[in-house]
C-alpha cells in the first residue's frame, strides 16, 4: 500500500469510530430526553391538581374568615377610638360612615 492509501484507510477509521462514539452519545441523550417528558408531564399533571386544590382551600378560607375579619376590624377600630379618646383628654368622635357610591355602574346585561 502507497502513503495515498494508508492515509485514506486510517480517515475511514477515525471517522467510522467518531460516528459510533456519536450515535451511542445521541441515543443515551434519546433515553434522557424521554426520561425527561415523562417526569415533566408528571409535573403538569400535578401541579394543575395543586392549583386546583390550593384555589378550592383559599376560596373556603375566605368565605370562613371574612366575618372574623370584619368583626376584628370594628373591634380594632372601637380600640383606636376609645385609646384617642383617653389619651387626648377629649372625646372621641362617633364612628360616622357615609354609604359609599358605586363607582362603576354594572349593567345587568353583557353586551354580545
Amino acid at each position: 500500500m502507497n502513503l495515498q492509501e494508508r492515509i485514506v484507510t486510517r480517515a475511514t477509521a477515525f471517522t467510522t469510530a467518531a460516528l459510533d462514539i456519536a450515535r451511542a452519545r445521541a441515543g443515551v441523550a434519546s433515553k434522557r430526553v424521554d426520561l425527561l417528558k415523562d417526569s415533566f408531564t408528571t409535573l403538569s399533571v400535578a401541579s394543575r391538581a395543586l392549583n386546583e386544590v390550593a384555589r378550592r382551600h383559599a376560596s373556603r378560607f375566605v368565605k370562613e374568615n371574612s366575618a372574623i375579619a370584619v368583626a376584628a376590624g370594628k373591634d380594632f377600630g372601637a380600640l383606636a377610638r376609645s385609646t384617642y379618646a383617653t389619651l387626648s383628654g377629649r372625646k372621641a368622635p362617633a364612628k360616622s360612615r357615609k354609604a359609599r357610591a358605586s363607582t362603576r355602574k354594572r349593567s345587568s346585561t353583557k353586551a354580545a
